[in-house]
């Protein structure tokens, strides 16, 4: 009998979006020591664009609307801080990224919102809960990777 391809994972999906995430998170906080977040978001959402440049169209999107994501969420975390110290860095970045990453997906796959909810659960793991110069990319990566790869069996 011949398998149906919704019955295999893609593991290398799955495995270089893991790459892509952690390798975007070392680039920006090795070099760019001034704005590591930004540069960071900036690297990932390039690097996580091309694993997806021929999965979704118009991929070169994913950078751009990333990238907003990114910034818009450490605006708010820059200015909400100001005001309060009870303010954490993941929650923020992982809600931003994933509602301008939803808004591309939710062109191509069912159930496309619970990207927001796993984005921001990701990245407050890796950046507020298990921090640290691997796992801040690396746990953000896997668990949005593994939660694409799932959504991409119900696409569109």
């Amino acid at each position: 009998m011949k398998k149906n391809s919704t019955d295999t994972m893609d593991w290398a999906l799955w495995f270089y979006w893991i790459i892509a995430t952690t390798t975007g998170w070392l680039i920006g906080e090795i070099f760019f020591i001034g704005i590591p977040v930004i540069m960071s978001g900036a690297a990932i959402s390039a690097l996580q664009w091309a694993t997806l440049h021929q999965r979704i169209h118009k991929a070169w999107r994913w950078a751009i609307y990333s990238l907003t994501g990114w910034i818009i969420g450490y605006v708010f975390f820059v200015v909400i801080s100001a005001i309060t110290q009870r303010i954490s860095t993941g929650p923020l970045i992982g809600l931003f990224v994933g509602i301008a990453q939803w808004m591309l997906l939710r062109k191509e796959i069912n159930w496309a919102g619970w990207w927001i909810i796993i984005s921001t659960l990701a990245w407050t793991t890796g950046l507020d809960i298990i921090p640290g110069l691997l796992t801040s990319g690396a746990l953000p990566g896997a668990l949005t990777g593994l939660t694409l790869v799932i959504l991409f069996r119900f696409s569109r």
